[in-house]
Formats: C-alpha cells, structure tokens, sequence
C-alpha cells in the first residue's frame, strides 16, 4: 500500500510544472473574476455616527469664495511663495478669521540631487478652536501650495481653488478643532510639519530641518487633501486613497467621501479608469508602487485615514456651481465631525474593483496562495525525487557535503548582488552629474550594469554553476521565491501578487520542459527570465499603467520611477526598492542560475 501512495505521489508531482502553471493562470483567472459585481460586494457605511446621507449643508459664503479666489489668483506667484509674502497673507486672513494661524519655516538638503544647495520653504497652518468642546480631537483640511506661474505647473495642478475654497470653510467650526494647512514643497513640506506637530521632530530625516510650531490642536481623526485649481466645475472629479507602501484609509472614510460626492452631483474617478478590470489591475499596481497617490498618503503611516481629492475645475461660472464645491467640502467635515471615536469598524485591507464596491482581504489574497502552492509543489518535487533530475537515489547531504554548500554559498553570492543594487544607485547619481546626464538617466543606466553583471555571473563563475546539483537549485531558487513573496505580502500585497505572476511560472519553467531540444529550451528560459527580470518589469510596469507608448518612453518612464523609487526610500521610508533589491533580485539570480544549470551538465 505505501509503495502505491509513493508511486501515485512520483506521478503526480512528476506533472508538477503542468499543475503549477495551470494554478497560476486560475489564480489569474480568479483575480479578474473578482471585477465582477457577482462576486465583489458593494460598498456600505459601518459607523453608524458619519451618517453623511443626512448631513446638512449650511454652506451659503458663494461671494467669499469668488473674493478670496481672486485674491488668490493676484497674489499666488512664484515670486510671492518664494519669498514667503504669500504665505504671510494667508497667515493674515486666517487671523482675521479668529484662527490661531502661524507660519512654519523648514529646510531641505538632499546633497545626492541637490548638492550642497539647501531649499528653505514656509508652511501656513490656521487651527480653529472649537468653543464646546474638549478640544483633544481635530480634523485636518490641507492642499499644497503651487504657483500659479510655475513652470512645472501646469493648469491641472494649480491649486487656486483649493486655497479660496478651504479659506472659505475656515469661517465654520465643529465639535472638533480643524486645522488648515498649506504646505510648500509637496511632501516635504507636510512631513516637516507632520513630525513638528507630533513633538517627533528628532526623528525627521537629517536631510529635513524644521521649526517648533507655536500652536497645535488635538488627536488628528482624519485628513483630507484638496488639489483644485477652480471653485466650480466639479462635476468629475479623482479620489486618490493609496498611501505610502500600499497602506489604505478606513473603507468608511472612502465610503463616505463617494457617498456625499454622489449625492450632490459629482462623479468621482479611480486611477482615471471606469473599466472594472483595468480598476482593479491599477490598484494592484498603485499598491506596488509604494508612492502615495497624492499628498494624504503621507498621513496614513502615522496612523490617520485621509483621502484625497484632485481635478481641474475652472473659475466661477455661477454661483450654484461654486455652491456645490463648498458643500461637498463642508458634508464631509460635518460628516468626519459626527465620529465618536477613531475609524475602526471597517476595512482596513480591501481593493477596489469600481469606487462603490470592494473586496476584502479574504477574498483577493487566495489566488496569491495558490501561485505560491505552486512552487510549493516544485520544491516538493526535488526533495521526493532527491534533488535528482531522473535519478531518484539521489539524496540530499549535510551542509558539509556535496549538495547543500555549494547552493548556499550561490545564495550568498545572489544576496550580494541585492545588496549592491541596494547602495549602488548614490555613487551612479554622483557619476552621473560629474558627466552631466540626468539623475534618473544614471541610476538606470547603473542598475542596468548591476543585473547585467548578475547576468554574466554564471559565465564568469561557471565552476560555482556546474559545483550546484540542478535539483538542488531548484529547491533553493522555489524556496526562496515562495518565502519572499509570503514575506512580501505581509507589507505590501499588491508588489508580491504582480511580481509573482511573472517570476513564478519562469521559475518553475527556467529551463523550459524536457522534451524540447537542448538549444530551444535554452533560448525560451533567457528570453522569459530576461522579460521576468526586474529592468524587465519595471518597464513593463511603465506599459502597463499608461504612461509610455514607445520604448523611449517607456525608457523616460523607467528613468522617474527608479529614481523616484529610491528618493522615497529615503525620504518617505518606502519600502519598495528595497524589498525589490533585497528580496526580488536575487530570486531571480536563483532561477537564471537554474537555467544554466540545467544547461550545463
């Protein structure tokens, strides 16, 4: 009987490249289901107290939102945010308001992009103190400031509207202390002035320096960003929810948001896309990313939801126009104003197949467990048959012998490369500028050396190669693959879902099946590993999610997002280029070692 349960178990996994494959197409298959409304399910409020379909708006200060956007429009220069005059007005209007206002001075130094330039820059934060409350609890309304004659601005990142629009609302109050803030230099304005108001100033960057704030509200509950260049034609406008490392708000903070656009007319977009599939897939690929998709992912890692809000809108066409941008704002605060104590009831793991329905964690992560099930049964594969391809008497030895050493010292070596990848890219920057090509331009370029040397690697160590039993390797190259994207997953899903759809099936399949001719099977293992490796990816990642159309673009693209991964490394603690360095790159250094392996018997 056992030898029967043996037999039928040699059999089965003598199969398991054409099983394994077969699961990673219906995990595939299972993810794309999931876009279906059949099996997603549509998007309800838990916490009762937000309560936004009867919350009522109040709003009515048309005539100071036209004031101030004009104002805004005249003072709102390059020159004047520079020099800080504009921020100084602000500071001024809110004072006039009755709000505790104040302007923040911070300094940023980054020698590897800006030399020894330093760039000084000024936030202004007005805070309401409500008069009936504790004042332990507040709510944060904030958008960036962005001149309106920048040239890296243009029409659809100005901010005119949002500045006239929250000076408006800054007139009311609630139950909690609101704060309104307006940051120069995008993210590293707002996490100067994060850290500052948390009394953690000690712990920024060594590349941020920032001043004390005199005042400071409560516990922030929640955050919205607002980025609009008008006051009205809001009849389509995007919500961006992605925080830095994939990290997303409360559903109920979402939820919420879509709830109260809908009722007075506005129709939100998702990652520019109303196509439930492409929805989907641009969230997993948002996620991976690491990037926050807007300026409310910075407050996500200090456990606050936010949200944000962006679209173009234009200047005051009539006043019910103008009217409707007020009151979306206002429903929200009054809504957020409702809680009773902080965003718990909901989900915080979720993907969005459409903006009103979601799936939840125990639902999108299984086709993961299968692809990994996969290499599971691939490793299983090399230990029942002994690490042997054909030769079953094969069996493994200690780490002393013959089977083991070698493999882990060519583990040690693909870790190095990681390692490499990992620090490499300051001294490419650096080279780069003694050469004058562009930051991005020489970081690429250099990690592109650091995978072709990993390439190469097993011609210039060909010994250490032949040294590694192909059964062996491939256990260890599954191994580490399936480890890596578990480990992976826990930080961000999204990353370990889409690197595993490519890297997968080539690890299983490296040197392509056995019944192909030697040279075939050769030439279909490289061109796959090739496409899986990570340059491949990250420019296939630059097709996929729109933003090139050729190779030079896709290039151009390639260049942003590598150099922008790094900096954010830095500077945002995203984990993503390290995760893909450390962890990614020498799993596919394993596989690429497989494939020799195999080919050199």
């Amino acid at each position: 009987m056992t030898g029967k349960i043996e037999t039928t178990i040699k059999v089965f996994l003598s199969y398991h490249r054409f099983v394994g494959i077969l699961l990673i197409v219906g995990a595939i298959g299972y993810m794309v289901m999931l876009s279906d409304p059949q099996f997603n399910n549509r998007c309800y409020i838990s916490e009762k107290a937000l309560s936004p379909g009867v919350v009522e708006e109040q709003f009515n200060q048309v005539n100071f939102i036209n004031d101030y956007y004009a104002d805004v429009q005249k003072m709102y220069t390059v020159k004047n945010l520079e020099s800080g005059k504009f921020q100084k007005w602000l500071e001024e209007e809110m004072q006039k308001i009755g709000l505790d206002a104040y302007t923040q001075n911070f300094t940023f130094s980054y020698p590897l992009i800006l030399g020894e330039k330093k760039l000084q820059g000024i936030n202004a934060v007005g805070i309401s103190r409500a008069y009936r409350a504790a004042r332990t609890e507040a709510l944060v309304l904030m958008t960036p400031l962005r001149a309106a004659d920048s040239g890296a601005a243009s029409h659809e990142r100005r901010t005119d509207g949002s500045v006239a629009l929250m000076l408006a609302l800054a007139k009311r109050t609630g139950p909690r202390t609101p704060s309104f803030l307006f940051t120069e230099m995008e993210t590293v304005g707002l996490q100067a002035w994060l850290y500052a108001h948390h009394g953690e100033s000690s712990l920024l960057k060594p590349s941020i320096s920032v001043s004390d704030p005199p005042h400071r509200s409560g516990s922030i509950q929640a955050a919205v960003a607002l980025e609009f260049a008008g006051v009205s034609g809001w009849q389509r406008a995007r919500l961006h929810v992605e925080g830095v490392n994939g990290v997303l708000p409360n559903l109920d903070l979402v939820n919420t948001v879509v709830r109260i656009a809908g009722k007075h007319g506005v129709r939100l977009e998702l990652h520019g896309s109303d196509r439930q599939p492409a929805l989907l897939l641009r969230s997993l690929l948002y996620q991976a990313s690491g990037s926050p998709a807007s300026l409310h992912g910075l407050f996500l890692p200090f456990d606050i939801p936010a949200v944000g809000l962006s679209g173009e809108g234009r200047a005051a066409a009539s006043s019910s126009a103008t009217r409707t941008a007020g009151a979306v704002v206002e429903a929200i605060w009054r809504s957020l104003n409702n809680l009773q104590e902080r965003f718990h009831q909901s989900f915080f793991f979720y993907a969005l197949p459409a903006i009103d329905r979601y799936v939840s964690i125990g639902d999108y992560t299984p086709p993961l467990g299968v692809v990994l099930l996969a290499l599971a049964l691939a490793a299983i594969d090399s230990l029942v048959v002994g690490f042997g391809d054909g030769d079953a008497s094969t069996k493994p030895k200690s780490a002393g012998g013959g089977v083991v050493g070698p493999v882990a010292r060519l583990c040690v070596m693909a870790g190095c490369f990681g390692l490499l990848a990992l620090v490499a890219p300051a001294y490419f920057i650096r080279t780069a500028a003694a050469f004058r090509i562009d930051p991005g331009a020489g970081m690429l370029i250099g990690l592109l050396a650091v995978q072709a040397m990993a390439a190469a690697f097993p011609l210039m160590f060909p010994n250490m190669i032949v040294a590694c039993h192909p059964g062996a390797l491939r256990l260890a190259a599954c191994l580490s693959l399936g480890l890596s994207l578990g480990a992976v997953s826990l930080v961000n899903f999204g990353l370990a879902f889409l690197s595993a759809l490519p890297l997968a099936p080539v690890c299983l399949l490296a040197a392509g099946p056995d019944r192909l001719p030697a040279v075939l099977r050769f030439g279909i293992g490289t061109v796959a590993l090739a496409a899986a490796s990570p340059i491949g990816l990250l420019l296939g990642g630059c097709y996929a999610a729109g933003g090139a159309r050729s190779l030079v673009s896709a290039w151009t693209c390639a260049e942003y997002g590598a150099l922008q991964g790094y900096v954010e490394g830095q500077l945002l603690g995203s984990f993503t280029y390290r995760l893909n360095c450390l962890m990614l790159l020498p799993c596919w250094l394993l596989a690429w070692c497989q494939l020799f392996a195999r080919a050199w018997p």
